[in-house]
């Protein structure tokens, strides 16, 4: 698979070997494609202009299959920075979905590390599955199809990332797979939800509850101003620890 990126607008479109890729800026030839190298400009049949890069993790990771809602970027980067996750850890995740964060996470825990993810969804799993593995991380994902509710077969983990509906009720799962000083960090969509957590938490340390507000800015000959339609709030992530 190659990138190809549109000259003027910057959109990204992914090749697939041996297809004639078929767009509204027309149509680019595999053979075009095939035989050119890395930075050369090729054109469609509209006289288009497209840059051709390798496939490169943050590039490939934009057109997995997606059949569930996931972790943004901006609050993925909060749980980098708040927990300080390296290659060795060992996570564990509640809530597989699409792989999405799975991904995310094996991707900064290799060569040396391994993420454990749990899902109760068969479909969800074999989406996840299928992914993980187009991004050649399989070796460092274990899935299960299981409820993560229903215990954590891992001892002494480093992290456990929880993306579910009720984590409060893995709380004590949670809390014994962890190794002392361990991170529990859970992604929640409203208000109503955190107090629950809080309500139920009687073993975690608190350490935060997090929003991460991002705002993207457009420059446009010579103007520069916020994009008027943007997605601001997505979660709130709670950061909690075992001491």
């Amino acid at each position: 698979m190659k990138i190809l990126i549109h000259r003027k607008t910057g959109k990204k479109f992914l090749v697939k070997e041996n297809k004639d890729l078929n767009t509204h800026l027309g149509i680019i030839k595999w053979e075009d494609v095939k035989n050119a190298k890395n930075g050369d400009v090729i054109k469609s049949h509209l006289n288009e202009e497209f840059i051709i890069l390798e496939n490169s993790f943050i590039d490939e990771i934009k057109f997995i299959e997606r059949k569930t809602q996931t972790v943004h970027e901006k609050d993925f980067g909060l749980l980098v920075s708040l927990t300080g996750i390296s290659s060795g850890w060992r996570v564990v995740e509640g809530g597989t979905g699409s792989g999405f964060l799975t991904i995310l996470l094996a991707n900064i825990v290799k060569p040396n590390g391994k993420v454990y993810s749990y899902e109760i969804r068969e479909d969800f799993y074999k989406i996840s599955k299928k992914n993980i593995e187009k991004l050649g991380l399989n070796e460092y994902v274990e899935l299960k199809l299981k409820n993560i509710n229903n215990g954590i077969d891992e001892k002494d983990v480093d992290l456990i990332v929880l993306d579910i509906p009720d984590p409060w009720n893995t709380l004590e799962h949670a809390y014994n797979s962890l190794k002392p000083g361990g991170f529990l960090v859970i992604f929640l969509p409203n208000i109503t939800s955190v107090l629950k957590l809080l309500e139920k938490n009687n073993s975690f340390k608190l350490i935060g509850i997090y929003e991460s507000i991002v705002r993207k800015w457009k420059y446009d000959k010579d103007v520069l101003r916020p994009i008027n339609k943007q997605l601001v709030h997505t979660e709130f992530l709670i950061l909690m620890r075992k001491f």
